[in-house]
């Protein structure tokens, strides 16, 4: 129902933290989408008091803490949703409406096409269905926040009583969420609260401040050693994914760690002085199959996503690589450069070692074919038109993605300090994010096969990279 979520391995370490505190108090600042609220109210009796500042959450907020909503359609909007209005005769039908437009965000936010047109009349005309479904969850939710602050968290901090908590999940992405706020603020008629944008020297200043605390909790996705003294907990949700970091002036330790389960594929792999044969498939792999290979095959400093599905590219039944799909939910949009709706690669490699220095096209000749765009629908339950993907390179292009896929976006990247030792670090902040597309379906798996022994078979000259 609500966007977004704190890692289950996270709420359970501030849970068991926030038990032994004395306080009858606890401000949270940025609460999002009260997930810690949420968790809290199960485990202490203390009065909650939430923090943020922008529509989707101060309206949630609002309501959590059963305030008036105090918002409207806006006089000036002729839009495709100007019909909710007549939705939005109490707080949970509002609320309800509100919600609807975030799920719709990338529909109502994007430059217009025949899909999302289609997806706009389609969610109109299963509105009141929709609608009432949500309103009965939303009326079932009983007030349980006693205060909301619609602004600056950091000015927060400088107000909140010293025998108070405090705890602080500051956000570290922004990009996809403002679409779902833009979607909803195109809409809706409220007066957003006044607050200073809030960056790195900010969010450090503010934690200097809540380590004098006697009750803090706060959390990022970075080691910071001067707090290391207060360093309480620290998850990971997958192997090698980012480890989260639980500061406390809590006295005991506590850290959750994923059981990964790997298993060897069943498959003969290619050789290093073996020729590719004739015949190429793709066949989907159980998870623990993917792991082993990802684990094997794929560069160690690069932080792997959970995919929905993952495949094997075999030639004449020898596995040559690997690509997984992920059809997770996302606001990013290239419609105005790719056919949509798109499909993310989510990681595309090849075995090694092997003769070819242009192995990993052949995965990719693999993961554009007719054959991969239908498993791709299969799982998203829809057409899908292209591929994207995200490369991290030294250089301004990519050549493994150069001449199948079409750079959409490039941004260079801050760099790191000489004094940086942690390799991933480097690795996702250093030269180039690059942004690839391609259209699926323009060949079978057996015609890419033909066409990459014609182009890139090649035994010499430069790897890819």
């Amino acid at each position: 129902m609500f966007h977004g979520s704190l890692p289950g391995n996270v709420q359970q370490i501030l849970g068991s933290i926030v038990q032994d505190w004395k306080t009858d108090d606890i401000y949270v600042g940025c609460s999002g989408n009260y997930t810690i609220e949420r968790m809290l109210k199960g485990c202490t009796s203390a009065r909650l008091h939430s923090n943020d500042v922008t529509v989707y959450s101060c309206l949630l907020g609002r309501y959590l803490s059963g305030q008036p909503l105090d918002v409207r359609v806006r006089e000036d909007y002729d839009g495709p949703m100007r019909f909710v209005e007549k939705y939005m005769t109490d707080d949970a039908g509002t609320i309800a409406v509100m919600l609807l437009l975030s799920k719709m965000a990338l529909y109502l936010t994007s430059r217009s096409n025949p899909y999302y047109e289609k997806m706009i009349r389609a969610y109109a005309r299963q509105f009141p269905e929709l609608h009432a479904a949500t309103k009965a969850k939303m009326e079932k939710v009983e007030p349980f926040i006693s205060s909301l602050y619609e602004g600056d968290v950091c000015r927060l901090v400088d107000e909140v009583p010293p025998d108070a908590g405090f705890i602080c999940y500051p956000p570290f992405f922004s990009g996809d969420y403002e679409k779902m706020f833009r979607a909803i603020e195109a809409v809706f008629d409220w007066t957003p609260p006044e607050y200073d944008m809030i960056d790195k020297d900010k969010i450090h200043a503010m934690f200097e401040k809540l380590s004098r605390r006697k009750y803090f909790m706060f959390g990022t996705n970075d080691y910071l050693p001067e707090f290391r003294h207060c360093l309480a907990g620290m998850s990971q949700t997958t192997n090698r994914g980012v480890p989260l970091y639980i500061y406390s002036s809590s006295d005991r330790s506590r850290i959750i760690m994923p059981r990964q389960l790997v298993k060897s594929p069943p498959f003969h792999r290619l050789g290093p002085d073996e020729d590719i044969g004739d015949s190429m498939e793709i066949v989907q792999l159980k998870s623990e199959y993917f792991h082993a290979l990802r684990s094997q095959y794929m560069n160690v400093h690069i932080s792997p996503g959970s995919e929905t599905a993952s495949f094997g590219v075999l030639v004449d039944r020898k596995l040559v690589g690997v690509y997984a799909f992920s059809a997770a939910p996302t606001l990013a949009n290239w419609d105005k450069y790719i056919d949509t709706p798109t499909m993310y690669l989510l990681s595309d490699f090849p075995v090694a070692p092997s003769k070819y220095k242009r192995l990993s096209k052949l995965v990719l000749y693999a993961a554009l074919s007719r054959e991969s765009k239908a498993m791709a629908e299969r799982l998203a339950n829809k057409r899908i038109r292209s591929l994207t993907t995200t490369a991290f390179a030294k250089n301004p292009v990519s050549m493994k993605y150069r001449g199948l896929f079409r750079l959409l976006n490039k941004a260079k990247l801050e760099g790191t300090d000489e004094s940086e030792t942690d390799m991933s670090k480097i690795y996702y902040n250093n030269g180039y994010r690059l942004n690839y597309g391609a259209a699926m379906g323009g060949w079978s798996l057996q015609e890419g096969l033909e066409l990459w022994k014609k182009k890139h078979s090649t035994t010499e000259g430069r790897t890819e990279t």
